[in-house]
């Protein structure tokens, strides 16, 4: 593993760090800045997030095809300081309709920094390393909403936070051209464009229509979306219904699921080691999810063990990241952020899909009543042990390489 590939890895990790928490803490923390600032309610902020995210989504397979026939350094140095450039943009007008236009710029450069994370592990790292590097990757880049939102919050008090925003975005620039000086062409793997510009239409069927990508992508959806839901949605909500605590309380329990998945990445990375198999580590980790889901749901836990239960399923869940490296331990290395494209574009679309649906199922079992009880919250979680469940069912029917036959290019 050479020093100047770890340097370019660091980079792209750098870069889904910094978007990624920037994504997520300024809608959060400075939501009533912004209100102000353009002029809007909150369902209008909503819909700038929601901008961004849909770009983002609807992005990912053509950012996995332009990423497998482009320069890995123009793609990087590219979409870093562009997203910078888009968050100085984004400040530089209080018009509501240029800062619409800004958001579905974000999410377009913000869209390749996970394609371009597993593409550098997939091809400049060995076969055996690639999953643990990718999860490590993974993890570190989670840290970024993580250290983002209290930073926000802080500088934000201190000074004006248009300036604030606008100090990210000069940064990002210039982590971007320190990037284009350091990251020479000549070492990276010269992409020869006649062996990918096959057909994309055909490259793309032969991923879609091989039922282990299917099954690896719906796995993934099903564990996350049902994790996410509870943590981004109704998770704070529940605990304070159902077990009664704070919500300042409830907040704090959420985190320690949240820093769990930090730690996820590598461990599920080594336990496919331990295991010599993806599929027993990712069906492990998934009925442990289902297991202490049922237990915070239905058993009646004192403060600290919820938060210690909320890190184990926190890391757990990361099982679901384990479908990048298999998926693209089943492709042609050529392919690598194609693959990742298409299977994180299932994934992100399914989880928003089921993140309304666990959402349409407490309302249903509110029906009429004025404010959600206990009962609705346990409907949903019922609902997400269900997910979990069937996310099982769908992997345990689906044939994947051992970690060793990966391991050795046999995959």
């Amino acid at each position: 593993m050479k020093r100047k590939y770890i340097f370019l890895l660091v980079f792209c990790v750098l870069f889904f760090a910094y978007q990624y928490g920037l994504r997520t803490s300024i809608p959060n923390v400075l939501n009533g800045d912004l209100q102000n600032y353009f002029g809007v309610n909150t369902s209008q902020i909503g819909f700038l997030v929601s901008l961004s995210c849909l770009a983002y989504t609807v992005m990912q397979i053509p950012v996995g095809l332009i990423t497998d026939r482009v320069s890995i350094k123009k793609i990087a140095v590219s979409s870093f300081f562009l997203f910078s450039l888009g968050l100085i943009a984004f400040v530089s007008s209080s018009n509501f309709v240029w800062a619409s236009v800004i958001q579905v710029f974000l999410g377009v450069s913000s869209s390749f920094a996970l394609v371009m994370v597993m593409k550098v592990a997939n091809d400049y790292f060995p076969r055996e390393k690639v999953a643990f590097i990718s999860g490590l990757a993974v993890s570190v880049g989670g840290v970024g909403p993580i250290i983002c939102n209290p930073l926000m919050a802080r500088l934000a008090a201190d000074f004006s936070w248009m300036n604030v925003v606008m100090c990210f975005g000069v940064l990002g620039v210039l982590i971007s051209l320190i990037g284009f000086w350091v990251i020479e062409e000549k070492d990276l793997i010269i992409t020869n464009v006649e062996t990918v510009s096959g057909s994309i239409l055909h490259d793309i069927k032969a991923i879609v229509f091989d039922r282990r990508y299917i099954g690896i992508s719906v796995f993934s959806m099903a564990t996350w979306g049902a994790c996410s839901s509870f943590c981004d949605a109704w998770g704070v909500s529940f605990m304070t219904c159902v077990h009664e605590i704070s919500r300042e309380e409830a907040a704090f329990a959420i985190g320690f699921a949240y820093t769990g998945m930090i730690f996820g990445g590598p461990l599920s990375a080594y336990l496919s080691k331990i295991f010599n198999s993806f599929k027993k580590a990712m069906l492990g980790e998934a009925i442990g999810v289902a297991v202490l889901l049922g237990l915070v749901g239905f058993v009646k836990l004192s403060f600290t063990s919820l938060c210690v239960i909320l890190f184990i399923i926190g890391a757990l869940a990361m099982c679901q990241f384990l479908a990048f490296p298999v998926a693209l331990s089943l492709g042609e290395k050529r392919l690598g952020a194609t693959i990742t494209g298409v299977v994180n574009t299932i994934i992100m679309l399914g989880c928003t899909i089921l993140i309304w649906a666990f959402g349409y199922v407490l309302d249903w079992s509110k029906g009429s009543n004025l404010a959600y009880g206990a009962a609705d919250y346990r409907c949903g979680i019922m609902a997400s042990l269900i997910s979990v469940l069937f996310a099982i069912l769908v992997l345990a029917f689906v044939k994947l390489p051992a970690y060793k036959d990966v391991s050795e290019g046999k995959g």
